[in-house]
C-alpha cells in the first residue's frame, strides 16, 4: 500500500510540473528550468526539520498519504500540486530558475522541495526623483563645500610641488673650463713672420700662443722696440680670437736697469733692498752661479748676488720694491693685450739673504764636481718660505689687470708643489708637474709602463692636494719637445686627453702626415663632457707592456687611451680595468699603428687590444657600473 501511495504522489507531481509549463507558455514567459538534486539526510534535517502531525483527510477528496512512521508534511503535497502555493509563487516559478530537490527521508520516503533562486536587482533614482533634491539647501552647501575642497587641495598640491622644486638642493653644474684650460697652447718659434702662422695655428684649435720674451727684455717692456713687438703679436693673433701668453724672466735685472743703477750708486737707497748685498771683500758664501762660477759679483766694496750671469743681478722679489717693479711689468703687458704669463726661474724668487754656505746634494750622477751647479742643494736660494704667498699675490694682480680673463703660471716643473702653495692653494693657475716627458724616454725598457703610470698618478695625487689661486681645481700643463723614443703623434694622443692642457711647439704638431687630422680629432674628444669634467684613472695592462688611462662621465661614452711602451707588437689586456666594457670601438690610431684589419670603427676586445710597437690608440666604450 505504501508503494502505491508513493507512485501516486510522483504522478501528481509530474502532472503539476506539466501544468506549470503549459501556464508559462500561455503567458509568454521564459521556460522554467528543472533541477534535480538529491540531498543527504543531514542536509534534509538542516533545511527542512520534520514536524510530526496527526493524519488528516485529503482536501481533494483523495485518500490520505500516511508515512510509515506516522509523520507527514502538512499541506506540502498541496503546495507542490498547486504550483508552489498561490499565484505569486507560480509566477516566480515561471519567471525564475526553479531548483527541485528530492529529499530522502530516513524511512525511505522521498520529499520534494522547490525553491526559486533569490535575485535582487538594483534600481537607481530617476531624474525626476533626483531633481527634487537639486535645490535643497543641505545639498547646495555640500556641493559648494566639495567644490572648494577639490580646488583647494589641487592648489595646495601645486604650491607644494613648486616649493619642493625650489627648495630641493641644486646639483652644481660643472664649472666651464677657461680658455687656457681648454687649450691646446702652442709655443711659437723664432720666426718673425707670425702672420703666416696664424691660419696654421688656428687649424689646430689653439686657444693661445706662447711667445718667449728674451730674458733681458723683461723689465724693458715699456721701450718702443719691445712694446711694438708685443702689440704686433697681440694684433696678429687676437684677430683670430687666439690669446697671447708671454714667458717672462722676472728674477733678475741687467746692469742697465735703472733700479740696479740706483741701488749700486747709493748704499742707503731704498732700491738696495731689492737685491741681496753683502759687505765683504771676498765672496761671502760658496754659492754657485748656473755657469759654475761664484754666484757673487763684486760691486764697489760690496758683493751682490748674481746667479744667472755676470751682468744679471738677482732680485729679492719678496721685497716690496722688487715686487712692485714686477707688478708694474705685468700690468703694462696686460694693458697691451697679453692674457697669460708663464714665469721662468720661479723657485728663485725668494732668497734667504742671511743664508750660510751651501751643502752638497745626494745626487746619483757621481761625475758632478764642486764646480757643477747640480752638486749643491741650493737650499738658501730656492723653494724658500713665502714663495707660495708671493705667487698668489702676483696671480691676483694678473686677474685684476685682465678682468679675470688672464692667468699666471710657470714655465718649468715646480718639483715641490708644497713650496708653491700657501693656505691650501697653489700660487699659479697652470702648474707644470710630473716630468712625464722625461719618464717617457724609458720607452722600450723593462718596467717603462710602471714608471709612466706612477709618474702620472703621482702628479695628480700631489697637485690635487691644492686648489688653484682662485679656489678652483688645479689644472696641469703638459709640455712637449720632440722625443727620440716616443713619436710626436703618440705623445699627442697620450697627453691631449689627460686632465690638463697640452703645451706643444708648432713644429711638433706639424710632424707627421696625419698630424692635422689627429689633432683635430683629439680636439673634438677634449671638448666632450667626458674629457672636460669626467673621472680619470691610469693603469698598466695585465702583461705589463703598455700603459692606458680611462676617462668616464655618467651618461657619456668612456675613453680608453693606450700606449705601447714595449719594443714589440703586443696584445694589451685591459679587461681588469674597473668599469670598462668587454668590447671597445677604436676611434683614433697614431702614425706608427699598423695592425692589419684594425682601424677606426673596428671592434676590439678589452682583454686583447692590439698595439703596434711604440703605437697608441683611442677607443670608446659604454662604461659599466664600477665595483664598490
Amino acid at each position: 500500500m505504501d508503494e502505491t501511495n508513493r507512485n501516486s504522489a510522483k504522478l501528481d507531481i509530474e502532472a503539476a510540473r506539466l501544468q506549470s509549463a503549459a501556464d508559462d507558455k500561455d503567458k509568454q514567459q521564459q521556460e522554467a528550468k528543472e533541477t534535480y538534486k538529491k540531498l543527504s539526510e543531514s542536509e534534509v534535517e538542516q533545511q527542512n526539520p520534520v514536524v510530526a502531525a496527526p493524519p488528516a483527510a485529503d482536501t481533494n477528496g483523495g485518500n490520505a498519504m500516511v508515512r510509515e512512521n506516522g509523520n507527514f508534511k502538512d499541506g506540502e503535497d498541496e503546495k507542490m500540486l498547486n504550483g508552489g502555493g498561490g499565484d505569486g509563487e507560480k509566477e516566480k516559478l515561471a519567471q525564475k530558475d526553479v531548483e527541485v530537490k528530492f529529499i530522502s527521508e530516513s524511512n525511505g520516503d522521498a520529499r520534494i522541495d522547490m525553491e526559486v533562486e533569490n535575485q535582487q536587482t538594483f534600481s537607481g533614482m530617476t531624474k525626476e526623483e533626483l531633481m527634487k533634491f537639486a535645490n535643497d539647501p543641505f545639498w547646495i552647501r555640500l556641493r559648494w563645500f566639495l567644490f572648494v575642497l577639490f580646488w583647494g587641495l589641487w592648489v595646495a598640491m601645486l604650491v607644494g610641488a613648486v616649493y619642493i622644486i625650489m627648495d630641493a638642493p641644486k646639483c652644481a653644474a660643472p664649472v666651464p673650463l677657461t680658455w687656457y684650460e681648454e687649450g691646446p697652447l702652442i709655443q711659437l718659434g723664432e720666426q718673425q713672420n707670425y702672420q703666416a702662422q696664424v691660419d696654421e695655428i688656428r687649424k689646430y684649435g689653439a686657444k693661445g700662443v706662447i711667445y718667449e720674451l728674451p730674458a733681458d727684455q723683461t723689465y724693458f717692456v715699456d721701450t718702443p722696440e719691445v712694446e711694438a713687438k708685443i702689440k704686433e703679436l697681440v694684433g696678429t693673433f687676437g684677430s683670430k680670437d687666439i690669446k697671447v701668453i708671454l714667458d717672462v724672466t722676472p728674477n733678475f735685472v741687467t746692469g742697465q736697469d735703472q733700479l740696479f743703477k740706483e741701488a749700486s750708486a747709493q748704499e742707503d737707497s731704498p732700491s738696495r733692498a731689492a737685491f741681496v748685498w753683502k759687505q765683504s771683500g771676498k765672496p761671502p758664501t760658496n754659492w754657485l752661479a748656473l755657469d759654475g762660477d761664484s754666484a757673487w759679483r763684486e760691486v764697489g766694496s760690496s758683493h751682490v748676488l748674481a746667479q744667472f750671469g755676470p751682468d744679471r743681478y738677482d732680485l729679492q722679489l719678496g721685497n716690496a720694491v722688487a715686487k712692485d717693479k714686477l707688478k708694474g711689468v705685468l700690468g703694462h703687458l696686460a694693458r697691451l693685450g697679453v692674457r697669460g704669463f708663464r714665469l721662468s726661474n720661479a723657485k728663485h724668487f725668494v732668497i734667504d739673504a742671511d743664508g750660510k754656505d751651501d751643502v752638497n746634494a745626494d745626487v746619483a750622477d757621481k761625475s758632478l764636481t764642486l764646480k757643477d751647479y747640480g752638486f749643491w742643494t741650493h737650499s738658501h736660494t730656492t723653494y724658500q718660505d713665502g714663495l707660495g704667498a708671493l705667487l698668489q699675490e702676483l696671480a691676483a694682480e694678473v686677474r685684476n689687470a685682465t678682468n679675470d680673463e688672464g692667468f699666471l703660471s710657470v714655465s718649468e716643473d715646480i718639483v715641490r708643489p708644497e713650496a708653491f702653495a700657501a693656505g691650501g692653494k697653489l700660487g699659479v693657475d697652470l702648474p707644470e708637474f710630473g716630468n712625464v716627458e722625461e719618464v717617457l724616454q724609458q720607452a722600450g725598457e723593462s718596467g717603462a709602463a710602471d714608471a709612466v703610470r706612477e709618474a702620472v698618478q703621482r702628479a695628480y695625487v700631489e697637485i690635487n692636494k691644492y686648489s688653484s689661486p682662485s679656489g678652483g681645481k688645479s689644472w696641469i700643463q703638459w709640455p712637449f719637445t720632440r722625443l727620440s723614443n716616443v713619436g710626436a703623434s703618440e705623445y699627442s694622443i697620450f697627453t691631449f686627453l689627460l686632465p690638463g692642457v697640452p703645451v706643444v711647439p708648432l713644429d711638433v704638431l706639424n710632424f707627421g702626415e696625419k698630424s692635422h687630422a689627429t689633432i683635430e680629432q683629439l680636439e673634438k674628444f677634449r671638448a666632450s663632457p667626458t674629457c672636460q669634467h669626467g673621472s680619470f684613472d691610469i693603469y698598466k695592462d695585465a702583461n705589463g707592456t703598455s700603459v692606458g688611462y680611462t676617462r668616464e662621465k655618467s651618461g657619456n661614452p668612456g675613453f680608453l687611451v693606450a700606449l705601447n711602451l714595449a719594443d714589440q707588437d703586443v696584445q694589451a689586456d685591459f679587461s681588469a680595468v674597473d668599469g670598462i666594457a668587454e668590447e671597445l670601438t677604436v676611434v683614433l690610431t697614431s702614425d706608427h699603428y699598423n695592425v692589419t684589419d684594425i682601424g677606426v670603427k673596428s671592434k676590439v676586445p678589452a682583454k686583447a687590444v692590439p698595439l703596434s710597437k711604440g703605437a697608441a690608440l683611442v677607443a670608446t666604450y659604454v662604461p659599466k657600473s664600477k665595483e664598490k
